[in-house]
């Protein structure tokens, strides 16, 4: 999976048909989160309208690249404003008005199609009094977007500090279909202790195949290792998935053949064994794979 910010999106919309050698991004994705929602303080969503204007024409673009390329497209929510992370403004929706928020959510993905819903809410510090509010809200958003045969994924801090963070894993992964780990640049196929992939995999658990584990595309060399390197050990591994943030690609390092085509192996195994993000798949098919 990857995101498209809500300050680049004519540079990611480019970049998905970009070809590197004859490779791109339609070979290795298997979702895409549309980062454009922000919740209100009423427990509805509106579009982040801080940036360059979007409207349903945006959103509908970036649905035909995804429905022409098998991708599957998420409304992604967030809750960063001018002032920053506001996790005051996240708790306000998942706790007060969670029925609200959740129907809202549902019927904004039903409107215009799309795949499902990654709830990208971040706050500073543990916020372990919340973590049982927000625990329900993701519970119960995962029932309703299930009876409509949508997905549900979210993102968390690779390690114990902020929220919602590893230690909630246990929680929410039995009601997602794939969490995203933001280690980003401070987690690496090389690293030791909890910065290593090995101990997030070990973190999830049997649960592990709904890791997909997050990576920096504005950097080609972290935790002493190369983007080569690190995306063969997730390659490597049918155990969890891949998470990059975002789809701009800054590094040139990122638009080459040999990187996506290791991306497209990934895909592949995951459309082929079930494991690693969440499969791609008609709507009726995934009907059944959510049954079951």
């Amino acid at each position: 999976m990857t995101w498209v910010p809500p300050y680049a999106t004519d540079v990611c919309r480019a970049r998905l048909d970009q070809s590197f050698g004859g490779m791109g991004m339609k070979d290795g994705l298997t979702h895409i989160g549309l980062q454009f929602w922000r919740p209100t303080t009423k427990g509805q969503i509106k579009l982040v309208d801080n940036f360059k204007p979007i409207d349903d024409s945006t959103i509908i673009n970036f649905c035909k690249w995804g429905n022409a390329h098998n991708v599957r497209v998420l409304l992604c929510v967030y809750n960063s404003t001018r002032n920053g992370w506001n996790w005051d403004l996240a708790k306000n929706v998942f706790e007060t008005h969670r029925k609200q928020f959740i129907a809202a959510l549902v019927a904004e993905t039903v409107r215009l199609k799309l795949g499902g819903v990654d709830i990208d809410f971040e706050g500073k510090g543990k916020c372990e009094d919340d973590k049982k509010a927000f625990v329900k809200f993701i519970m119960e958003l995962s029932i309703a977007l299930k009876a409509k045969g949508k997905e549900l994924t979210v993102d968390s801090f690779a390690y114990k500090w902020n929220a919602p963070n590893q230690g909630w894993w246990k929680l929410l992964l039995p009601y997602v279909d794939a969490l995203h780990v933001m280690g980003y640049s401070e987690t690496g196929s090389k690293s030791t202790s909890w910065r290593s992939y090995d101990f997030l995999k070990a973190a999830a658990g049997k649960y592990s195949s709904k890791l997909l584990i997050g990576v920096p595309s504005h950097a080609s060399k972290w935790e002493k290792a190369s983007v080569q390197e690190h995306l063969e050990w997730i390659a490597k591994d049918a155990s969890v998935g891949l998470a990059i943030w975002d789809a701009q690609l800054k590094d040139s390092k990122w638009g080459t053949k040999k990187v996506w085509q290791t991306i497209s192996r990934i895909r592949q195994r995951a459309e082929l064994n079930g494991t690693g993000s969440p499969t791609i798949s008609s709507e009726k098919n995934q009907e059944v794979k959510l049954k079951n």
